[in-house]
């Protein structure tokens, strides 16, 4: 699955790999009685993905080991469903990620097959509709009384993002703003005060910064000066790095969406595109002769003017040599 298809899989990634966020999460969205059970230890992140192929578009995972008071494992797996509705397979499909993530504890030994961990499968869920899918398999069987009672229960907790208020997000400054982009990824138009927030608890620098704003212009419907006018708000002092990785940010999604419709159209016609979507998001409507223009320009300065898109500080500026050299 490219980084274009499923960026939600890489922030969840970029949000979930730093163990002391993992830990916050962990031990603030349990229910209270198991987090109350939980040893000391910091979780142990298990590498390796559980989701069938087919649905790594819609999903993505993550597995933790953690300890109990007793000294007994304890596995917590995490599933971020970015689906924009609810997906009604999911019970299954946790049935199945739970049958997996057991063989591969298991490693085919009795003794192990025989002591397996509890496994407690925590969903989120960040979609515009509102999930009412059923939290157990056995909520899905049709069948008589008598005959669930001899069925085993296995159940998830879930959390949806959406109804959650931001600031009960979490504690934790990072791992709210990471949360709350992911809640409010569906939305349209955003206000402005919601990703000022977002970037007044996000960290300076890093990995994770990078990955946020990659992921803010890969899926988030709202106009580029919207997100330049709260990053102004959030972070003056650090505006000029933060614009120009912004920038980058839109060179890089352009590159790739050119790339992709160069498949069908070929490779200039698609970077065309490209940069007139990107004039339009940063100056508006396009007259007849800018269209013209750009159609004109030779294939191999396209790149070159794609990244002028991006940096330039007027529309008349995008054109004009004098500025570049």
């Amino acid at each position: 699955m490219s980084e274009l298809v499923n960026p939600h899989d890489k922030l969840f990634r970029a949000l979930l790999d730093d163990p002391i966020r993992a830990e916050t999460l962990i031990r603030e969205y349990l229910p209270p009685a198991l987090r109350d059970r939980l040893a000391d230890a910091p979780p142990e992140l298990v590498d390796g993905t559980f989701v069938d192929a087919r649905l790594r578009g819609s999903q993505s995972d993550r597995l933790f080991q953690v300890r109990l008071k007793s000294g007994k494992p304890l596995l917590l797996y995490v599933l971020l469903e970015h689906k924009s509705t609810p997906d009604p397979g999911t019970p299954i499909q946790l049935l199945g990620y739970s049958a997996r993530i057991w063989e591969r504890y298991g490693e085919g030994r009795t003794e192990k097959l025989r002591a397996l961990p509890p496994i407690i499968p925590l969903v989120f869920y960040h979609g515009s509709a509102a999930w009412q899918v059923p939290a157990s398999v056995i909520d899905c069987l049709d069948t008589d009384p008598e005959v669930l009672d001899l069925v085993r229960d296995f159940r998830y907790v879930l959390y949806d993002l959406k109804p959650i208020a931001y600031e009960r997000l979490s504690a934790e400054r990072a791992l709210r703003a990471g949360l709350a982009a992911l809640k409010f990824a569906f939305e349209r138009g955003l206000p402005l005060a919601d990703m000022v927030r977002m970037l007044e608890d996000l960290p300076d620098g890093g990995m994770f910064e990078k990955q946020f704003f990659e992921y803010v212009v890969a899926v988030y419907d709202m106009p580029v000066q919207t997100l330049l006018d709260a990053v102004a708000l959030a972070k003056p002092e650090r505006e000029e790095i933060l614009v120009t990785t912004i920038a980058q940010q839109w060179v890089n999604q352009g590159e790739m969406r050119g790339r992709a419709q160069g498949i069908k159209e070929g490779e200039a016609q698609g970077q065309r595109k490209a940069i007139l979507l990107a004039l339009e998001t940063r100056f508006g409507d396009l007259d007849i002769k800018v269209r013209a223009h750009v159609a004109k320009i030779p294939d191999a300065d396209l790149d070159v003017l794609l990244r002028r898109v991006l940096t330039a500080s007027t529309l008349e500026g995008v054109f004009d040599d004098s500025q570049w050299h």
